[in-house]
């Protein structure tokens, strides 16, 4: 049940088959594993609980192409009456060619810039930006650090990490996590 987008076509792959096509080549986290990854219709449950609960800001660090997640935290924060700041170079690009495509929906005066950020209240405010794999200089890892220019982490801040670990990224994303208990609210993966 994906939001936002229409469900795999099952028919058409078996078309594909009967017509002579004998490999698909792909990738997936944790295609490895056994069984199904959870529908991002219950993902848009488990975080619509967090932005219940947050009381501060929600930071949340997805991949940039990840155009169905962020579409989930645009519409979670205009519900919950939050202005959205995409934070991150390569976000900010796919961001911008999405909405421009058609693909992402933003209501008029969602999205604010860092000269603006001084005049919303932290529970008005979700950051949503690169890092959720530990990057040392994506955005989450600089916020971490005390070393982005405009965000600063506060104990009532709510970070998520909104997508799988890549295998391999295990310990750089555990030592970012270390950081972040430290000085932010509530972690979510």
């Amino acid at each position: 049940t994906p939001v936002n987008e229409k469900p795999a076509d099952m028919g058409r792959f078996k078309e594909l088959g009967e017509a002579g096509v004998t490999l698909l080549v792909s990738d997936s986290t944790g295609s490895q594993s056994p069984g199904h990854t959870i529908s991002e219709s219950d993902i848009q449950k488990n975080l619509e609980e967090i932005f219940k609960a947050a009381g501060g800001r929600i930071l949340s660090a997805t991949f940039s192409s990840l155009l169905t997640r962020i579409q989930q935290l645009i519409w979670l924060s205009e519900k919950y009456g939050r202005r959205v700041l995409i934070e991150g170079y390569s976000m900010r690009q796919n961001v911008a060619v999405a909405q421009e495509l058609g693909y992402l929906k933003v209501q008029k005066g969602t999205f604010i810039t860092h000269e603006e950020l001084a005049g919303i209240a932290d529970n008005r405010l979700t950051v949503i930006c690169t890092g959720a794999q530990g990057e040392d200089r994506a955005v989450l890892m600089r916020i971490a650090n005390g070393e982005h220019r405009h965000l600063q982490l506060r104990s009532t801040d709510s970070i998520i990490f909104s997508s799988s670990v890549v295998p391999g990224n295990e310990a750089t994303v555990q030592r970012l996590k270390d950081v972040l208990y430290k000085k932010a609210g509530k972690i979510y993966h």
